[in-house]
C-alpha cells in the first residue's frame, strides 16, 4: 500500500464522516464546598474572598467513598457580578452535561464546583462566566460544538499558574492530577498575544522574518534563525506535488550527537513552534537525558480548510513529508538514513497521517508516534498491515474520545495479532494539547 511518486498513489479506502461523542459521565459533589465554606469563620472568610490565602485551584482531596485512584476535584470563581458560571474542561461539555458543568453560587459572589475523577486526569480548561439575568449562551445553543464554544469563551483560572494553549494560540489552564507521570522536562506554553502573534517573535507574522513567498520556486530550503528561541529555524520548502512553499521550523539539538542523529517530523508544527514551547521543552528533555539529541521539523498546517485537506488523508502533507522534506533535511543535515530512526508524530489529523505516512513511505520514516489519530476518518488496518514487518507503530488516545480511543485500540490488537511492533497508550484526557505535548515526550523517550 506504497506509492513511489505522489502521482503514483494507489487507491485507498474512503474516508468516513464524524463519529458524534457521547457525553463523558460527571460524577458531581453537591455541596462540597458549600459545607467547607460554612466551616469557615469570618476572618477566614475574608482572606478567602480577597485573594490573601495562599490556595491554587483546582483544589485536589482524597475522595474516600470514590477509592484511592480518585479525587475530589474543585474549581473555584469569584466573581459578584456573575449570574451563571461553567467549566469547559476539554471533552468534558456536551449538551447532556451542562448541569454537571455549571457551578454552584455560594455568598459574596464565590461560585464553586466539585468533580470526582481519575487521579490520573489530565485536561485544559477554561471558566466561562455569565452576567445579567438573561439566559446563558451555553444553555440556548443547538448543538454541540455551539455549546462548546459558548462555554469556552471565557478565560483561564487565576489561582491556577499551569497554562496550555489549543490550536490558536489561546491561554488555557490545566489540571494534571497527582497519579499523571511527573514531567520536571515540560517548559510552559506560550500564548498568542492579542494580535493573533506569539509573544515569542514567532507568531503568523514571524517579526518580518518570512515575507510571503520567501524561496518560493527554488526547490531548497530557505532558513531563517527566529530571534529569541535556541535552536529553532524556520525554513521553506518546495512541495513539488502542490507547487508552493511549505513553512518548517526546525529545532536543532544544542548539544553535541556521537553519529548521525534521529529525526522526528511533526505535524501542526506552527502550534508546536509558536505556541507550545517545544523547543524549550527538547532542550530541557535532552539534557536531563530523557531523550537523545535528535533533530525536529515542525510542519506547518497552515489554517483550518488547509488543514483539512491537506493532512486529513494520505496524500497531501504525506507526500511532502516523504518525497520533499525528509530527503531535503538528509541532504543538508547530519542524520541517519535509517527509516527506524525517524519517527513521523502528529496530533489528530496530524496522528492520522503519521499512520499514512509509514503505511505509505516506510523507506522513508518506518515508526509512527500517532497522537489521538482520526481512526473515524479511515480504516488503517489493511494499509498498515501491507507493511507489518518494516514499521513501528505506538499510539496514544485519550479515553474522553471514545470515537478516537476505541478504533485506536482495535486497530492496536489487530496489528500486534499480525506481529506488529505496536503499542497502544490510554490516557486520562480528552483531544487535548494539555496531555498531547508532555506524552509526545514520553512517546519519544520510549521510541529513542
Amino acid at each position: 500500500m506504497r506509492a513511489e511518486t505522489p502521482g503514483a498513489a494507489p487507491a485507498f479506502p474512503p474516508p468516513r464522516e464524524p463519529v458524534p461523542q457521547p457525553p463523558a459521565a460527571i460524577h458531581v459533589l453537591p455541596g462540597h464546598f458549600r459545607a467547607y465554606w460554612d466551616s469557615l469563620s469570618g476572618p477566614e472568610r475574608v482572606q478567602l474572598l480577597t485573594g490573601r490565602d495562599a490556595w491554587e485551584t483546582p483544589l485536589i482531596e482524597d475522595a474516600p467513598d470514590a477509592g484511592p485512584d480518585y479525587r475530589a476535584v474543585t474549581f473555584l470563581c469569584l466573581n459578584p457580578e456573575a449570574s451563571a458560571v461553567i467549566l469547559s474542561a476539554n471533552a468534558m461539555v456536551h449538551p447532556d452535561t451542562l448541569g454537571s458543568c455549571e457551578f454552584e453560587a455560594l455568598p459574596e459572589g464565590l461560585w464553586a464546583l466539585t468533580w470526582i475523577m481519575p487521579a490520573s486526569w489530565e485536561a485544559s480548561y477554561r471558566i466561562t462566566v455569565h452576567k445579567g439575568p438573561g439566559t446563558p449562551p451555553w444553555r440556548t445553543a443547538v448543538d454541540r460544538r455551539d455549546v462548546r464554544l459558548a462555554a469556552d469563551a471565557g478565560g483561564t483560572d487565576p489561582r491556577n499558574p499551569a497554562r496550555s494553549t489549543g490550536m490558536s494560540g489561546a491561554a488555557t489552564s490545566v489540571a494534571r492530577l497527582p497519579a499523571a507521570p511527573p514531567s520536571p522536562w515540560l517548559t510552559a506554553p506560550v500564548p498568542a498575544a492579542a494580535d493573533g502573534s506569539s509573544i515569542m517573535g514567532v507568531g503568523l507574522r514571524l517579526n518580518g522574518l518570512a515575507p510571503a513567498g520567501a524561496a518560493a520556486g527554488t526547490g531548497t530550503a530557505a532558513a531563517h534563525h527566529i530571534h529569541g528561541v535556541p535552536g529553532l529555524e524556520l525554513r521553506h520548502v518546495r512541495d513539488r506535488h502542490a507547487g508552493r512553499s511549505r513553512r518548517v521550523w526546525l529545532y536543532r539539538p544544542r548539544q553535541p550527537q556521537s553519529g548521525p542523529a534521529p529525526l522526528l517530523v511533526l505535524h501542526d508544527g506552527q502550534v508546536w513552534a509558536q505556541y507550545q514551547n517545544l523547543a524549550a521543552t527538547l532542550d530541557a528533555a535532552i539534557a536531563d537525558g530523557t531523550l537523545p539529541p535528535l533533530y525536529v521539523a515542525m510542519v506547518d498546517s497552515v489554517d483550518a480548510a488547509t488543514r483539512a485537506r491537506e493532512l486529513s488523508g494520505p496524500t497531501g502533507t504525506v507526500d511532502f513529508s516523504a518525497c520533499d522534506l525528509i530527503p531535503e533535511l538528509r541532504r543538508s543535515l547530519p542524520l541517519s538514513p535509517d527509516p527506524q530512526r525517524t519517527i513521523v508524530s502528529g496530533a489528530s489529523y496530524g496522528g492520522l497521517a503519521a499512520l499514512w505516512h509509514v503505511a505509505r513511505y516506510p523507506e522513508t520514516s518506518a515508526v509512527a508516534l500517532a497522537q489521538s489519530p482520526s481512526l473515524w476518518r479511515y480504516n488503517l488496518e489493511e494499509p498498515l498491515l501491507s507493511v507489518s514487518g518494516r514499521i513501528l507503530v505506538r499510539v496514544q488516545a485519550g479515553v474522553y474520545e471514545p470515537s478516537i480511543h476505541v478504533p485506536a485500540q482495535a486497530l492496536h490488537h489487530t496489528l500486534a495479532a499480525a506481529g506488529v511492533d505496536t503499542g497502544f497508550r490510554s490516557i486520562t484526557g480528552g483531544h487535548d494539547w494539555a496531555w498531547w505535548h508532555p506524552w509526545l515526550i514520553r512517546g519519544l523517550a520510549g521510541i529513542l
